[in-house]
């Protein structure tokens, strides 16, 4: 954990080329943004959230921050108001793993643990009726799943991905990431689109709860619970454009889990599930075509997920 950084450090991750998926002559690079302050990429989302709020007028030091997550979001959220002088409270759903809990915890903030039953949207509602009722000028209830501000926390992210491959005379043929909220993906794709027209994106959600998947194939939604927190909601977000979005496809949980482990053996970096999540795709895709560019991004931190190294949520009936 890097979280005695300052909000300086936040952004300007390295690209790592991974060796280990590659195959057919093709090249795949991943932005690290598991290597910010936090162990995740969610600092950028919620310095940028709290930084354009801050400028609207709408929030200001003192103020008590609320929002929901699994995990990532909340340490993010916690460190950040706790380097800007907030208070700052986070709803998550039973179940989430020791490591998220107590890095929140010793940010400062607090945690209401909500129905595991009801997931994050239990938490969402929980979220809004606990502000409801309290002054507006002393909480202030961020929601990230809502905010498009998510989304637009992600252009610079892109705008660095396309500067390192320019520095490495690189052309990206495919985007290949996993989506959550949709702010990470639509964000990042929104400026390579702009600047590579001929790029194709690949959008990745987990097979028992994939909303944009079964949108798409014009099959019935349903959520069941899984073991990829971060993805799989139960709901698609406004901050997913579709329109960014070329192909979908979906991953198996212990797909994921495995490709994590045996990509931390190759490589010795310290990545989460739901990198392995990308890491999967994009060696199947290695696989089909040849002596293309394959960009993708590697979450978060490995350590958040210790005390659940199997796999196994029993919460969530082991994903």
């Amino acid at each position: 954990m890097l979280a005695e950084l300052g909000l300086h450090n936040v952004g300007n991750t390295r690209m790592h080329r991974v060796i280990s998926a590659s195959a057919n002559g093709n090249k795949i690079f991943a932005k690290c943004e598991f290597m910010n302050p936090t162990g995740s990429h969610k600092d950028r989302t919620f310095l940028h959230m709290v930084a354009e709020l801050e400028s609207a007028g709408k929030i200001a030091p003192g103020m008590t921050l609320v929002d929901c997550s699994t995990g990532n979001g909340g340490a993010a959220l916690a460190w950040v108001g706790k380097m800007k002088g907030y208070n700052v409270v986070i709803f998550m759903p039973e179940g989430m793993t020791e490591e998220r809990k107590r890095q929140i915890r010793e940010f400062g903030a607090d945690i209401i643990e909500t129905n595991r039953n009801e997931f994050l949207n239990g938490s969402v509602q929980a979220a809004r009726d606990y502000v409801a009722d309290k002054p507006s000028d002393k909480f202030y209830f961020l929601d990230q799943g809502s905010s498009l501000l998510n989304k637009s926390a992600w252009i610079q992210c892109g705008n660095e991905i396309a500067a390192q491959l320019e520095e490495q005379k690189e052309i990206p043929d495919y985007f290949v990431c996993s989506i959550g909220t949709g702010g990470t993906f639509s964000g990042i794709s929104e400026v390579l689109k702009a600047k590579y027209p001929n790029i194709k994106t690949i959008g990745i959600e987990v097979d028992r709860s994939a909303p944009l998947y079964a949108k798409k194939n014009n099959l019935e939604f349903c959520h069941r619970p899984h073991n990829m927190m971060g993805l799989g909601a139960g709901v698609l977000s406004c901050n997913t454009n579709e329109q960014v979005i070329d192909e979908v496809v979906v991953v198996d949980g212990a797909y994921s889990w495995n490709r994590m482990k045996k990509f931390i053996e190759e490589e010795q970096l310290g990545v989460g599930p739901t990198c392995g999540a990308n890491l999967y795709v994009c060696e199947q895709l290695s696989r089909a075509v040849t002596g293309k560019t394959i960009v993708t991004l590697f979450f978060d931190s490995a350590w958040k997920y210790k005390s659940r190294w199997s796999g196994v949520y029993p919460e969530y009936n082991g994903g």
